[in-house]
């Protein structure tokens, strides 16, 4: 009897082995439809070479490959047309030559992405499906939200019929709607994070996708959503609030105490109506005040213009000096948003321009020409002089530093793993300082080609530089692949050495250094 019981179980282990191996040789077959497995150097040549967007999984063994078929597979099911998955067996012979020719060290795996016939990236995100997609798509974005360190407790939207469903659960609900390049939203995405785990249970904090949604068209018209991120408050199945608190955790948690409608913002008030020694003047009063004084400076501003609203405390404290010592030298403004055909007359393209006139004729663009100080004001309008040849722009000047503007910024840091960005003005006396090192810095890795120093002129591309939350010159960032950013500031002493700068970045290259995290 026990011999037959010894048989029988014997017999049972055998059979489920070959169900086993049955139902995994169906799992390969299935997943053979949608990726297409690679043996060999010349095959793997043909396939980069004739599709132009390849993402390519490398197996230590055929067992770990085959581990991963579920999700690799579903991922080239539903990118079919659009992408090519491939794998590797780097246990073959041929294989084998092939993974060492790629560099691939796979531990059990290692995924590479090859665009337009050439390596572009290796594969760091989470190996799910939805993930893969997302990095097929775009490979140098950013990855879902979901897969951030921390946002766990945040409740991922994936469509509107979930987000409706999410309303009528009656309770309290914040809905941040968000574009996956908002770099404000990204500033605000770790915040809202961390609220999500201090308020769980009490309210529900979720994101939405709502530009590379599905339903993202619908879903912007029913809330009005024309800019990001836009953040909404429901309660009882009800959209009640905008939220209109601060971006910090604790200012969005005590917000969540009381939602509130967001106060209607106070007009800025204007610099005509403020009591100074300041003379502004109209397109009325202009020309008749230039004639009745001799030396006149006119500050040429717009309400908006943060160089301007910097300017303006220091062109106060300047008229009040020459008032007090009976000068006759008088300090003006014009608000060229205004007064347009004043700023048209005297072609005032950018601001703040200053301009010096003497007996009501135009003399100098002084702009460039005095210390931005009220000492600097007033020794200038005192002893007015030519200003000092305009500066070569740094544009025009030869070096290893790439200069990026709104249009080219984006598509040139996500194709280097090491960014570095100087923000400046042109006008800016310690950007001025700094150029010279960072030029010198560039050229330190002008063979590497994963790293790219750019510049910005914040006065020729305020869209970058808004993004970057940009409010005084230089500021640096550090990027890798266009995110991760880490933001640097140069210190204010005078000597900015060769070294400070490499010495400066060598924290964010460390940081993004060290060895990557087995995903898999």
């Amino acid at each position: 009897m026990n011999v037959v019981k010894r048989f029988t179980l014997a017999f049972a282990s055998i059979l489920l082995v070959l169900s086993l191996q049955e139902v995994e040789c169906k799992k390969k077959d299935e997943f053979s439809k949608f990726v297409q497995e690679v043996d060999n150097v010349k095959s793997f040549k043909k396939l980069i070479r004739t599709k132009t967007n390849v993402l390519v999984l490398f197996a230590e063994s055929d067992s770990a490959a085959q581990k991963r078929f579920s999700v690799f597979g579903e991922a080239g099911k539903i990118s079919k047309g659009t992408a090519t998955l491939a794998w590797v067996d780097c246990a073959d012979k041929e294989g084998k030559k092939l993974c060492k020719k790629q560099k691939a060290k796979p531990s059990p795996v290692e995924i590479q992405h090859y665009k337009d016939g050439e390596y572009s990236s290796t594969y760091d995100r989470k190996f799910t499906v939805k993930s893969i997609l997302a990095f097929l798509k775009d490979p140098k974005s950013d990855g879902p939200w979901e897969e951030e360190d921390g946002a766990e407790d945040v409740v991922h939207i994936e469509s509107e019929k979930q987000l409706n469903k999410m309303i009528k659960k009656n309770k309290p609900l914040l809905v941040m709607f968000y574009a996956p390049w908002c770099g404000y939203c990204k500033r605000f995405k770790p915040v809202f994070a961390e609220a999500a785990t201090e308020v769980k249970g009490q309210v529900v904090l979720a994101g939405l996708d709502a530009e590379g949604n599905k339903d993202s068209a619908s879903i912007r018209q029913t809330y009005n959503i024309t800019g990001f991120p836009k953040t909404i408050y429901f309660d009882k199945g009800k959209q009640l609030f905008d939220y209109s608190g601060g971006h910090t955790k604790q200012e969005l948690i005590d917000w969540l105490e009381e939602p509130s409608e967001p106060k209607p913002k106070e007009p800025e008030p204007s610099w005509a109506d403020d009591i100074t020694d300041v003379v502004h003047l109209t397109d009325e009063t202009f020309d008749p005040f230039l004639e009745e004084n001799k030396k006149v400076m006119v500050f040429f501003y717009a309400p908006w213009c943060g160089h301007c609203k910097n300017l303006k405390p220091e062109w106060n404290k300047a008229a009040t000096i020459l008032k007090d010592e009976e000068a006759p030298e008088k300090l003006t403004a014009v608000d060229a948003t205004q007064y347009s055909q004043l700023g048209n007359r005297y072609k005032v393209t950018g601001y703040p321009t200053v301009i010096y006139f003497e007996n009501g004729e135009h003399k100098y663009d002084a702009s460039s020409a005095f210390k931005r100080t009220a000492e600097g004001i007033v020794e200038y309008i005192k002893d007015p002089k030519p200003p000092p040849p305009p500066e070569k722009a740094w544009t025009e000047v030869e070096s290893d530093v790439v200069h990026l503007d709104d249009s080219s910024f984006k598509s040139t840091v996500k194709k280097k793993k090491h960014s570095l960005v100087m923000f400046y003005a042109p006008w800016c006396g310690h950007c001025k300082k700094a150029k010279p090192e960072y030029q010198g810095a560039a050229a330190q890795f002008v063979d590497d080609k994963k790293v790219v120093f750019g510049a910005v002129d914040c006065t020729q591309n305020q869209k970058t530089c808004e993004i970057y939350d940009v409010k005084g010159y230089p500021t640096i960032y550090y990027l890798s692949y266009g995110k991760n950013e880490e933001k640097y500031q140069l210190g204010r002493e005078a000597n900015y050495g060769i070294l400070s700068i490499p010495k400066l970045f060598r924290p964010g290259f460390l940081k993004h250094e060290k060895k990557r995290k087995n995903i898999f």
